[in-house]
């Protein structure tokens, strides 16, 4: 008999930080909703990996960039994640229950949504998706990794847009399992791990945060290095553009268009291979938010 125990158990083994389990929580937008993904769900089971400090610490110090983009974005996302839930989906499965793995998708927008993310080069919006039959949702069904988080007692949506554990902060990237497994679930997170203190918007070089949240197209152009303190900036870059001085200064506002405009002239460090962009504003936001929550003893993570 497959348990939540033993699940949770496979977990640390195969390296998760955290793990919860959590109901199927009700959703709305048929395109976000876990039940369209599998309709007989009855939990979802989150996991979290944690990205060391130091990855984060080293870019606010200024000695190392591109290890956060391959070690604390790109091998989380595109390999440990994989091959972790295909083995916990196949312990699932092995005990007759069906596990939809839900991972990561960076690049993807379901059709409606105008957001992007600074972590890759751009993101694509579905707009041909249309669904095969009326009544159901256009393909592809993205699940809200905030919402499933928080079912799962994992963690919840901060200020900044970040998905935020009461163990690790800002520092953690997560995955999930959707199942008909009638496994015992965890209380959901009910308290925000944000208290709204506003540094993460204090921090961002490109003032792409606010009380209304985040700026997705600002935040990916000051991601990407357009910005005076880029330990990458040359004096070629933008020279000559008339607004030059206000797009370092992070003064300049952008909108999908000017982003995409702007993104070939940022080839300050090269792309992998999966089309992560290099991290150039050195996650400020998260290393002010995470430096906060530990110094107002928010986070159970043990510090020195």
């Amino acid at each position: 008999m497959l348990t939540a125990q033993m699940i949770k158990e496979k977990a640390r083994e195969l390296g998760a930080s955290v793990c919860g389990i959590g109901k199927i929580y009700e959703e709305s937008d048929p395109q976000r909703d876990p039940l369209s993904i599998l309709p007989k769900a009855k939990t979802i089971i989150g996991f979290g990996f944690v990205i060391p400090r130091t990855l984060f610490t080293n870019m606010d110090k200024g000695v190392q960039y591109y290890t956060y983009t391959t070690l604390g974005v790109k091998y989380p996302d595109e390999e440990l994640a994989e091959i972790f839930l295909l083995k916990i989906g196949g312990m699932i499965e092995d005990h007759g229950y069906d596990a939809c793995l839900q991972k990561a998708i960076p690049n993807l927008r379901i059709k409606g949504d105008k957001t992007t993310n600074p972590e890759v080069a751009d993101t694509y919006e579905l707009i041909h998706a249309e669904a095969v039959e009326a009544g159901k949702p256009a393909p592809d069904v993205i699940i809200d990794f905030g919402k499933a988080a928080k079912a799962c007692g994992i963690g919840n949506t901060g200020m900044s847009g970040k998905v935020l554990s009461p163990v690790y902060g800002p520092f953690i990237r997560y995955c999930f399992i959707i199942t008909d497994a009638p496994l015992e679930t965890d209380e959901p997170l009910c308290d925000s791990v944000c208290d709204r203190c506003g540094k993460c918007a204090e921090a961002c070089v490109g003032n792409a945060i606010s009380e209304d949240g985040l700026d997705t197209w600002q935040c990916a152009v000051y991601y990407k290095g357009a910005h005076k303190s880029n330990p990458f900036m040359t004096d070629a870059f933008l020279a000559g553009h008339p607004e030059r001085d206000a797009i370092l200064n992070g003064e300049k506002r952008f909108d999908a268009e000017s982003a995409r405009e702007i993104y070939p002239q940022m080839n300050f460090l090269p792309h992998t291979q999966w089309g992560y962009a290099p991290c150039l504003c050195g996650r400020k936001c998260d290393v002010a938010c995470y430096n906060h929550l530990r110094d107002a003893g928010k986070l159970t993570r043990k510090t020195k």
